[in-house]
This record gives C-alpha cells, structure tokens and sequence, in this order.
C-alpha cells in the first residue's frame, strides 16, 4: 500500500481516538505546546489563516477562541477527521484537502500551519511548497524532534519505544502507535529541517525555530515583514 494511503487509512481508523492518543504520545503536554503556538500565530494579527493537517480541529479552534474574526480553514485528507472537527464546531470551515496539492489560490491565507503533521506528508517538500504558495505573511510548523541531551534523550526514547507501544496493545491501535512513532523518531529537525524550510519556501525575511521541552518538540517559523 502507498504511504499517503496507508496514512490515510490509520488516521481515519484512529480518528475516534485521535485526542486521546495525542495525549498518550505527549504525556498531556502537547496542551501547553499548542497554546504557545497559538500565541505566536496570533501575535501577528493575521485575518485569515490556514490550519494544515489540522485532524480533529484543535489549533483552529484555538485560534477561533482567541479571536473568533479570524478567517480560519482547516483541512486534512483524512475525510473521517474531518467528519469529528464538524462535529466540535461550525465556528471553522474544515474541509478535506491534500498538503502537496491544495486546491486554494496563491496568497489567500496570512498565516498558515501544521502541527504535529508534516512528518506523515509523503513529500514534505512539496508540502512546504504549497505553504509557500498560499501564505502571504507567516508559515508556523510544529513537530516533534530528538532532544540534544544525552540523558532528555534516554528517558524520551525509553518512553517512546517501550512504554507508548505497550499502551498502542491495550488499545489495539499497535501499528498506527508504532508508525507515529518511528515517524517522530527518525523525522528531520533543528538546523536541518528548518534549511528544508528556507529551500522550500524562500522569500522569506526570517527564518526560526523554538525547541520545546528540550528538544522534543520544535515549532518552526518562517516571516515576511512587508505584506504582500
């Protein structure tokens, strides 16, 4: 089976699930991750803004909360997480949509993101690419990373490949626990995925990156100061 269909399959299968696992996988943190990230989305005012992989709708609703005249879409191509992000709200318009061949006209979103998604992208190039080509002013990407530690890095690999998998059994989600992840595990980040940024998206007048709790998490960024 293809990645982008295998992908597709495991995330509408886990959908019901989906809030539950992200808690599992983050140990409940990835609450306190979202909200900085919002922070910093919102910090540049944007009027529209495009949540990418957005799964059950957490961030674009964050976004709504916060400052419910915002133009918000979120999209994913798992129809099934689609179908649970309706029925959270109608504040937003969520629709499914493909990363690496969305169907919106050039510069129609301020600020666009993806969280926690872009590793399960099979070409995140291309989905970088298409980001680019959407987004007038801020592009924000969240994703897990490998902490620099030696000792963060123990205790954060230990939990990830020995406990998370005993939990996927419990649940009967075995192989979806397991792809999210080797995916997590072996995915690009610090200087090189934020250079994967620069090559996909250039243009821009900065480039950054955050890491969070040690390096578990980074949320990356990428700015043009004058609007276009």
């Amino acid at each position: 089976m293809p990645k982008a269909e295998f992908i597709r399959t495991m995330f509408n299968d886990i959908s019901p699930k989906y809030d539950l696992l992200n808690d599992i996988l983050s140990l409940g943190i990835h609450r306190l991750w979202k909200k900085k990230l919002v922070a910093k989305i919102l910090s540049t005012a944007p009027q529209s803004f495009l949540d990418g992989a957005t799964g059950t709708g957490d961030i674009a609703l964050m976004c709504r909360e916060s400052n419910p005249l915002i133009k918000i879409k979120g999209i994913d191509f798992s129809p099934n997480m689609i179908k649970h992000a309706k029925l959270r709200s109608s504040a937003v318009d969520f629709e499914v949509n493909d990363l690496m061949n969305l169907s919106l006209p050039d510069r129609s979103y301020d600020a666009s993101n993806v969280s926690f998604g872009i590793r399960n992208v099979e070409d995140y190039n291309l989905a970088i690419q298409e980001l680019n080509r959407v987004t007038k002013q801020s592009i924000y990407i969240m994703e897990f990373g490998q902490p620099k530690n030696k000792i963060i890095r123990s205790i954060y690999f230990f939990i990830m490949f020995k406990i998370i998998p005993f939990i996927g059994k419990i649940f009967n989600k075995e192989e979806a626990y397991s792809y999210l992840i080797e995916s997590s595990a072996r995915f690009p980040s610090d200087d090189t995925f934020l250079q994967a940024i620069k090559d996909n998206a250039p243009g821009f007048d900065e480039y950054k990156y955050t890491p969070l709790f040690f390096g578990v998490v980074y949320i990356y960024e990428a700015h043009r100061r004058k609007k276009i």
